[in-house]
């Protein structure tokens, strides 16, 4: 099942947001990772879409939507706006959200600045952020002098870079490859400026709001992650209404190596929620 796709101007940009499914259904948000786009949900929305419309936007800087001129205006916060303002356009109270990565960051910042939107939280390997100062300080640091390497020396020299970053050592040669045809179709630009405005870096440290979100929140991680493993125990503490999912023979990309568990995980989670 091909997407429906369009073009809404969100507060100034242009977005383009993939739709699967009808509007009469619950609607489940989805927001990819970094040097991801809407096909990154390609594989598992069409089953989705029989219970749920799915809404999967590309994120500022990435497949077809805007690339701000200002990295703040691609930041996690003015980024959760313009999700609210997309959720409003589309005529939807409230949604599920599932980011996964990048997506989960800010669906944590959405659920802190816009929860009277939120019904359910699905966090795939995400984090709240960091907590200590001068480690934040030190990752921005590492954040934009990638961002400086990836406009000098252009895809060419990121995409098999970012491909073997240990979290993706796992991955079979078939997910690497259809991650990697996503990361060809980016602009060198736009994901330099995500970088420099939605980097982990960049980011607030939401840990401490976390006991704040009273609504149920599902957190998925890789059994071969073991950097979300450890974090996601951590969320789960905090988390006054969290449940944890650890899924064998997979790394950070969940959804990408294990689809069909990963599609489970969620439907089941969901339908016991009733969102």
């Amino acid at each position: 099942m091909a997407p429906e796709l369009r073009t809404l101007c969100l507060d100034g940009q242009s977005w383009n947001v993939a739709m699967w499914g009808q509007p009469d259904r619950p609607a489940l948000l989805l927001l990819h990772g970094f040097t991801g786009s809407h096909k990154s949900w390609d594989e598992i929305a069409p089953a989705w879409a029989e219970h749920f419309w799915v809404i999967a936007p590309d994120l500022p800087g990435h497949g077809s939507t805007d690339t701000p001129s200002a990295p703040q205006d691609l930041g996690l916060v003015a980024t959760a706006h313009r999700l609210a303002a997309l959720l409003e356009r589309l005529s939807i109270a409230k949604a599920t959200v599932l980011g996964y990565s990048m997506g989960g960051r800010l669906a944590l910042h959405f659920a802190w600045k816009h929860a009277m939107h939120l019904s359910v939280l699905i966090l795939e390997s995400a984090s709240p952020g960091i907590r200590d100062v001068h480690e934040r300080r030190a990752r921005r640091e590492r954040d934009d002098a990638l961002a400086a390497d990836i406009e000098m020396r252009g895809l060419d020299w990121f995409v098999p870079h970012w491909a073997n970053q240990p979290l993706f050592q796992s991955q079979s040669e078939a997910v690497r490859e259809a991650e990697n045809r996503i990361r060809w179709s980016q602009s060198a630009h736009g994901l330099a400026q995500s970088l420099r405005g939605a980097g982990t870096g960049r980011q607030d440290s939401l840990w401490d709001n976390l006991s704040a979100l009273h609504i149920p929140v599902l957190l998925i991680t890789g059994h071969g992650d073991a950097k979300f493993t450890l974090t996601a125990q951590r969320m789960r503490e905090m988390l006054p209404d969290a449940s944890w999912v650890r899924v064998p023979d997979a790394g950070h990309t969940v959804h990408r190596d294990q689809p069909e568990r990963f599609r489970e995980i969620v439907l089941n989670f969901l339908a016991t929620t009733r969102p």
